[in-house]
């Protein structure tokens, strides 16, 4: 069961163990602009979305969680006449290649990433940025935990 902190950073790390992706970042809309920050395309953006959060079977003590996000792999041309289309490819198969880390690599017996949808991405943001968002949920196993519960000790 990892915290969402630690689902964040397993996105990080699949993205800077790509040789392709040069940046990643997490967070609400505002701070997906460049403008704003010092991004190294291309770039994938995880924001979180609305999620079911954990949904207990019938005996009340674990089930599975998932969470819900948008996460963006976009690119900016080089060059004044290079194509958006070789953009849009690569980026595309950015996001397979993320979805694989999870579903294919060490952690895929506990968790696993579904994509719900792609929408294209043009001439985007301030930076003109071509690329994808696409629609994916984090799932994994969750068991609550007593023994972990935050209390004051009791003084007799």
């Amino acid at each position: 069961m990892k915290t969402y902190a630690q689902v964040v950073e397993t996105f990080a790390s699949a993205s800077a163990a790509h040789l392709a992706i040069n940046s990643f970042a997490e967070g609400s809309i505002d701070y997906l602009d460049a403008s704003s920050q010092n991004i190294k395309y291309p770039y994938i953006f995880l924001r979180p979305i609305n999620s079911p959060g954990v949904v207990l079977n019938t005996n009340g003590v674990s089930g599975q969680r998932s969470l819900s996000f948008e996460m963006y792999a976009l690119d900016i041309p080089q060059l004044s006449n290079q194509s958006p289309l070789k953009i849009k490819s690569d980026t595309e198969q950015y996001i397979y290649d993320i979805i694989a880390y999870f579903n294919l690599g060490s952690s895929q017996q506990t968790e696993f990433l579904t994509l719900q949808q792609i929408i294209p991405v043009d001439e985007a943001f301030e930076d003109r940025a071509y690329g994808w968002q696409a629609t994916i949920t984090y799932t994994d196993s969750y068991y609550l935990d007593y023994c972990a519960y935050p209390s004051l000790a009791q003084n007799g």
